[in-house]
């Protein structure tokens, strides 16, 4: 039975066996669909963390507006003006 590795385990392993010493610095060997993939990864794990910020702050603003004062709309809706073009 094969054990899961952590996403640190993991991507110390990958930098451990996808990089060469270079003189100054560390390069790491990636094919261009490797780097594609990691791209994407990373923005969309961007995305979905300024999303939950995003959604929180629209939360903890509704919690401190008076029940009177709030908006219709709920803290998980999205507005047009929150998409980033």
């Amino acid at each position: 039975m094969s054990r899961c590795m952590t996403l640190e385990e993991y991507l110390e392993r990958f930098v451990d066996e996808n990089t060469q010493s270079a003189q100054e610095d560390t390069r790491l060997l990636l094919s261009d669909a490797q780097a594609q993939t990691l791209g994407l990864f990373l923005m969309s794990g961007l995305a979905g963390y300024l999303e939950r910020v995003r959604i929180d702050r629209k939360a903890s603003q509704v919690a401190s507006t008076p029940e009177g004062d709030q908006d219709d709309q709920a803290p998980n809706e999205l507005d047009q003006e929150d998409f980033i073009n």
